[in-house]
């Protein structure tokens, strides 16, 4: 570990599944890691600190954990893993703890705040009304400090403070500006030592589409019919559906000059 990497505080907002995770890998490799919980969460974390069950082991760490109003120490690196309907709910408070060296890290599903900020094009003076209403959400959390990010693994809340990591361990980084900087290659470098494959892409956008591409097919879907993604796929009538949704969604992602370099039939 470098002594940039050590000098860093790492914080993770949202601490379910995959923030847990987080939290726990980067404690587990000796990195400066807080999380920030809420209610039930924050008392669990508190106590009993954080379990992590990957195949037969079963490991449990103390990261520091506070809470959202309380006086934080100034933070590096600010993941936000929670579900993308309930950050205009928590930008404000978040704001507090955004200072001039935080870089935040967006780790949920879907199409975000930042999206056309960085941009070269004649979409950059956009904004997503659904994610950033009236500009809330770009105030609190300035895409100027994003690191973009696309979260793979799979992890399961068991109880607050108890994840199962069930696969897959690799978080896509990239600068919406398409830079490649300083603090994105320590991150990368940091996570990448704690047991996640974090490779740093020039156009995080084009990795944000790839996965919405299962995300808007699959999960409502999966809710309608019960199916597993295998299910689904191997039968007709539901593979015929999944299809004509993703040529929909690529037919949408390349008007907004998005590259797919994986076809229909792979994704």
């Amino acid at each position: 570990m470098s002594i940039s990497e050590i000098n860093k505080h790492f914080c993770i907002f949202g601490v379910g599944a995959i923030g847990g995770l987080i939290t726990a890998n980067l404690k587990k490799n000796g990195y400066n890691v807080s999380c920030i919980a809420r209610g039930n969460t924050y008392d669990k974390i508190s106590k009993n600190g954080i379990t992590v069950i990957s195949n037969s082991e079963r490991n449990q760490f103390f990261p520091t954990v506070y809470k959202i109003d309380e006086e934080i120490p100034p933070i590096d690196y600010l993941f936000i893993t929670v579900k993308a309907n309930t950050l205009p709910a928590v930008a404000t408070d978040l704001k507090q703890h955004i200072t001039k060296n935080t870089n935040i890290i967006t780790g949920m599903n879907g199409i975000p705040h930042w999206y056309f900020s960085g941009l070269n094009s004649k979409f950059k003076p956009l904004r997503i009304d659904a994610v950033d209403p009236k500009g809330l959400v770009s105030n609190c959390l300035p895409p100027k400090k994003i690191i973009g990010s696309v979260i793979y693994p799979a992890a399961k809340l068991i109880e607050p403070g108890v994840i199962k990591h069930i696969s897959a361990n690799k978080i896509t980084l990239g600068d919406p500006s398409n830079m490649n900087t300083e603090s994105i290659n320590i991150l990368s470098n940091a996570l990448n030592k704690s047991g996640f494959r974090a490779p740093i892409k020039k156009n995080i956008r084009d990795e944000i589409w790839i996965k919405l591409l299962g995300n808007v097919a699959f999960n409502p879907l999966s809710v309608l019919t019960g199916g597993t993604l295998e299910e689904m796929c191997k039968n007709p009538e539901t593979r015929s559906i999944v299809e004509e949704i993703m040529i929909e969604t690529r037919s949408i992602g390349e008007k907004l000059g998005a590259s797919f370099p994986i076809s229909i039939e792979k994704r």
